[in-house]
């Protein structure tokens, strides 16, 4: 069987036992089934690696918009790739940031050290003192399905969940409440399978970045 949105759609109209659901209602809900799973853990279909260079004398850098966490930091030196400094280490809650640092260009520019995430931003404890390559790994939104032909980038072992997903919303659209319950509960023991098959593999065989000389 494929797996795509027209694919998706069918199964979630005999799951609901009505051919003639609504094609874009379903789309809908299958969109949110996948948010509810991207949220649900950090899974390595949603990482994303990208640079950008900071602004000398600037405290700040804008996330992008599909971003949801970041997992490793890394500042490089413009004038040297081979001069960084990983920062993993160094991320505050923003809360205690904040507290420890409220006005961060209060500061002179240097090398930062401290630094944490709220709202779109990337904020350091100083203003930088170059315009640093701040290279990012970091958890994504997934991409919205639209057509028939999309297919989702979750892989086909979700293919259940995401028909559970979206069929308990439509039964809740439809005040079928118990009914809905029942398969909230099997969409969420399915993910809860897949996230520790998952996360067992994974433990198996970590990754180790290596970028060069450290400052």
């Amino acid at each position: 069987m494929a797996y795509n949105v027209l694919s998706l759609t069918s199964l979630v109209r005999r799951k609901l036992k009505d051919n003639s659901y609504s094609a874009s209602d379903i789309l809908s809900f299958l969109n949110d089934a996948q948010s509810e799973i991207a949220d649900l853990h950090e899974w390595t279909f949603f990482e994303a690696l990208v640079e950008g260079a900071g602004t000398q004398d600037e405290y700040t850098f804008e996330q992008q918009d599909n971003h949801q966490v970041t997992n490793k930091l890394v500042l490089v030196d413009p004038d040297d790739s081979a001069i960084y400094k990983v920062m993993d280490d160094y991320y505050l809650p923003y809360e205690e940031f904040f507290e420890r640092f409220p006005v961060p260009d209060a500061h002179d520019s240097a090398w930062p050290t401290y630094w944490t995430e709220y709202g779109d931003q990337l904020y350091f404890n100083c203003p930088m003192d170059k315009a640093y390559k701040i290279r990012r790994w970091y958890i994504r939104d997934p991409v919205d399905l639209d057509d028939n032909a999309d297919v989702p980038e979750l892989p086909v072992s979700f293919r259940e969940a995401l028909v559970l997903g979206a069929a308990y919303r439509a039964e809740e659209q439809r005040d079928n409440y118990d009914y809905a319950a029942v398969l909230q509960q099997k969409f969420n023991d399915r993910v809860g399978d897949l996230i520790n098959k998952i996360v067992n593999r994974q433990n198996i065989t970590p990754e180790v970045v290596v970028l060069g000389r450290s400052k």
